[in-house]
């Protein structure tokens, strides 16, 4: 075989044991994952994943060698480190376990990636402003939407979302992210763009292999600022993948599920933005590239058939229970072990909520949920 052949062999191997593992299927999955490593060694988290397997299955000198080959080929990831420490202390190895937490401990704290400078943390911190309109101090004012597509029916509704509308709200609701802004690239606030800054730097500090993709992104202001974290650490590999219909959100099916009913969001054409106006937004900034990859269309198809290997981070921003429950089903398998996975919704739409811990529950997913703000949360992947 050649070596593209063996990459691609390597691939679908790891991917199957990936799903195989979210069934709960350690055994069935291991051999897959040895194939997979035998194949492409050098594939990003094929060993580490090979580690987790033997770790489950109690195979503890196996699961000791692959994360010393994973070490080997990504020696600043700290979760590795992490994760041998782990793995040394319950076999007793206190001093050998003391050393891989030690080491853990500077990767945590070692520098960022070239561009980790005071010029890049002020370009990050005017970007979330601009994103905002925090610069002119939320001078745009919420958005008042009087010609929704069913107006009768949205027009109370839409007053008390914004009920603000006669005068410009405190910036605190901005900043809050608390209104829906008539001229700002993201109404996510900034406290939910610190998250992504924290989650994407530390999965630059950490080697997590895989790109950056948030799914339901309105007029692109979270996906700009992830590029603009890429451009400021001098990240040249990673994509920034931007999932959306690109025609607002689709209408609930409340037969098929029933938790969707009441929240029917496909009225408002005021979250129906272009695919052309998102990318003028990017280019905006200078932030459009080869590194920008767009996914127009509905999740439900677009999202099986995305050409993405890895995720480091990914970011669901689809309010409503299909919708997230899409974005987890067929991204969450790829995000990497050490990668985040960022809700918008899930203490501010209930039907969001219920979806997230469906598939946590379904999946055996035990990371703990941390609290962003009134409305997003985030885990990492062990």
């Amino acid at each position: 075989m050649n070596h593209n052949t063996d990459v691609e062999l390597g691939a679908a191997q790891l991917h199957r044991a990936r799903e195989l593992a979210s069934q709960g299927q350690w055994g069935e999955a291991q051999p897959l994952c040895e194939a997979a490593a035998r194949s492409a060694p050098d594939l990003p988290g094929v060993f580490e994943f090979l580690g987790d397997l033997q770790f489950r299955l109690e195979l503890w000198e196996p699961a000791a060698r692959s994360y010393l080959a994973a070490i080997a080929r990504a020696p600043h990831n700290a979760v590795l480190f992490r994760k041998l420490g782990d793995l040394q202390r319950l076999c007793h190895d206190h001093e050998g376990a003391a050393e891989s937490y030690r080491r853990e401990a500077e990767l945590a704290h070692a520098p960022l990636p070239a561009g980790g400078t005071d010029a890049a943390a002020s370009y990050l911190e005017l970007m979330k402003d601009c994103l905002t309109f925090l610069l002119w101090r939320a001078s745009d004012g919420p958005l008042l939407e009087l010609n929704a597509r069913r107006p009768l029916v949205s027009f109370a509704r839409m007053l008390r979302k914004i009920g603000l509308w006669r005068r410009t709200p405190p910036i605190s609701v901005r900043e809050f992210g608390m209104d829906w802004p008539a001229q700002a690239l993201t109404m996510i606030g900034k406290k939910r763009l610190d998250n992504i800054q924290t989650c994407v730097e530390r999965v630059l500090q950490d080697q997590i292999p895989g790109d950056l993709i948030e799914a339901g992104v309105w007029r692109g202001g979270a996906t700009i600022f992830m590029r603009a974290i890429l451009r400021a650490y001098g990240d040249a590999k990673r994509k920034v993948w931007v999932a959306d219909s690109f025609r607002g959100l689709p209408r609930p099916d409340s037969d098929k599920y029933p938790v969707d009913r009441g929240y029917d969001l496909s009225m408002w054409r005021s979250l129906a933005v272009s695919a052309e106006e998102v990318r003028e937004n990017f280019r905006r900034f200078d932030l459009l590239d080869h590194q920008v990859v767009f996914l127009e269309g509905w999740f439900a198809d677009t999202l099986p058939v995305a050409p993405i290997d890895h995720l480091a981070v990914l970011r669901l921003d689809g309010d409503l229970y299909e919708s997230t429950m899409d974005g987890l089903v067929h991204l969450y398998s790829k995000l990497s072990p050490g990668g985040f996975a960022i809700v918008d919704d899930y203490y501010s739409a209930p039907p969001c909520r219920q979806a997230v811990d469906d598939f946590r529950r379904a999946n055996a997913i035990q990371e703990d949920i941390v609290r962003i703000d009134w409305s997003g949360a985030f885990w990492r992947k062990q």
